[in-house]
């Protein structure tokens, strides 16, 4: 086999150096990756920081927006709790916040010696009593008898559905017929102790149901409280059937029971039949009115009311409430005590709107006013109520100012009667002094005696003055002798001299100068 020819060495060569420089275009070399620059690594970190830490405050303000959102309606919440609460105390008497609210001094003494006497009847068989609670209207007669019930149940009534103390209550503006009270009275003790009623029983039917219930009561030692109000009305019918029965009832050893009655008329036991006088114990309480020397009491006086009336107990509600409450309770406290404030409510009292409704119908005033400005309240809001209650001054006043001059003189002397410290005077007590006083001024335009007794009962009419006992009307006869009183204050008849243009100077002297003003007080 010949040998296989081979290259020289150099094409050899040639070829293999040819073989390892190829062209640039034909190698695909592989570039190295590119490490980033280190600057613009640390601004990309930072970039990312703050945009967590925004995110992180973003969010964190709005946490803190609802977390102060949902506190806010919370608290606005707890002041509509605040402001349902103080609304339940002025509108319902029998309400847990009407029992809360703190009584002035002089009716805590009431409601203490009214207690003790039916507790008494209540604890000791065959101790039967009979009362009279007598003050003006407005004073709290019933906040005191309503307190005394409410303290009885919860002392006595110990279990549901079998109650030791029962409760029933007349009213003289609705059950003055013997018919329609004893018809009340049965319904009520058949509601009270679970008795069969019937609609259809007679007078005398519901007479005998009464004793006989009363005697078994009496044998369980239970006990049954009458109250009446408006006693004046029942003693003024011609046959108080209704009064005598229940006191007679109660002669008896073997019954528990006691009468109550409220009047604002201090003459009412006058009124009583001498059988039905007989047997009344006669007792009786008088409450007293807030006098003008007491402003600056702190409990008894219209300042001390107010703010009974409008203080919420730290105790009401939760613990979320007690903000709100201390909120308002010294709210309440910095707006009585300011000097504005203070002023008009002794304008208020000395024009004898000082009274405890008067102040309650102040204090609703100022609850309705909440309801367009929500918050505590504010000082134009109890001023508001104040002027809204004193309104009333303002019409007597014109009523004052269209009076002719004649009654105008009538009017200022039965005033100046009033100073000298006789309540009430008929009209030959009126007529003298009408005389002293034209010549006192020297005055020689003087009226007839008949002149003068039209302008009396014209008076009446307007009901600027009235007799002391209302049925002076209906006996007729005689009527220039029945005692009469004054129906306005100082402040009232001033305004309305100021307001009649035929007013002489001596009638406006005669009520604002001070000296003549201390001679009427000291006769």
């Amino acid at each position: 086999m010949p040998p296989k020819k081979t290259a020289p060495i150099s094409q050899r060569v040639a070829t293999r150096h040819r073989t390892r420089r190829a062209p640039a275009e034909q190698l695909v070399v592989p570039s190295p990756p590119k490490k980033p620059k280190q600057y613009a690594s640390s601004t990309d970190d930072s970039d990312i920081e703050v945009d967590i830490c925004d995110e992180s405050q973003a969010a964190a303000s709005s946490l803190l927006q609802e977390q102060q959102q949902q506190s806010d309606d919370d608290f606005d919440e707890q002041k509509s709790a605040v402001t349902a609460y103080l609304r339940s105390r002025l509108l319902d008497t029998f309400s847990t916040a009407a029992a809360s609210m703190e009584m002035r001094p002089k009716l805590q003494e009431v409601y203490s010696n009214l207690l003790c006497l039916l507790s008494n009847t209540a604890e000791t068989p065959g101790a039967n009593h009979s009362f009279l609670l007598l003050g003006a209207r407005g004073t709290g007669k019933s906040l005191v008898m309503q307190r005394v019930l409410t303290e009885l149940e919860a002392k006595y009534n110990l279990h549901e559905g079998r109650p030791t103390v029962g409760i029933v209550r007349l009213t003289g503006l609705a059950h003055t017929e013997d018919v329609v009270a004893f018809r009340e009275i049965a319904r009520q003790l058949c509601k009270t102790f679970n008795c069969k009623y019937s609609k259809a029983a007679s007078l005398a039917e519901n007479l005998t149901f009464l004793r006989e219930v009363l005697r078994e009561l009496g044998r369980g030692h239970k006990v049954v409280v009458f109250v009446l109000d408006e006693f004046d009305l029942f003693a003024k019918k011609a046959k108080q059937t209704t009064l005598y029965n229940l006191l007679d009832a109660m002669q008896s050893a073997d019954m528990q029971a006691a009468v109550v009655g409220l009047s604002c008329r201090h003459d009412v036991m006058e009124l009583l039949e001498k059988r039905v006088r007989s047997r009344f114990s006669h007792r009786k309480q008088l409450i007293p009115e807030m006098e003008e020397k007491e402003f600056d009491s702190a409990a008894d006086s219209p300042r001390g009311v107010l703010a009974a009336m409008l203080t919420v107990p730290d105790s009401t509600g939760n613990a979320k409430s007690h903000g709100p409450v201390q909120q308002w309770n010294a709210a309440i406290a910095q707006i009585l005590t300011a000097d504005v404030v203070r002023q008009q409510l002794k304008l208020m009292m000395n024009q004898g709107q000082g009274r405890p409704r008067d102040l309650a119908d102040v204090a609703m005033e100022v609850m309705l006013a909440m309801d367009s400005q929500p918050g505590v309240p504010q000082q134009q809001a109890v001023l508001a109520g104040i002027a809204s209650v004193t309104h009333l001054q303002h019409q007597q006043a014109d009523m004052v100012g269209s009076c002719s001059v004649l009654e105008l003189f009538i009017l200022v002397s039965i005033y100046r009667i009033k100073r000298r410290g006789h309540d009430s005077a008929n009209f030959e007590m009126v007529h003298d002094e009408y005389r002293k006083l034209l010549d006192q001024g020297g005055s020689g335009d003087r009226r007839s005696r008949a002149a003068a007794l039209r302008a009396f009962e014209r008076l009446i009419a307007l009901s600027l003055v009235s007799y002391v006992d209302d049925r002076a009307e209906e006996k007729g006869g005689l009527r220039e002798f029945h005692a009469a009183r004054v129906n306005l204050v100082l402040q009232e008849i001033e305004a309305g001299l100021k307001l009649q243009k035929s007013c002489p100077s001596l009638l406006k002297n005669a009520l604002s100068n001070e000296a003549v003003r201390n001679a009427f007080a000291h006769g």
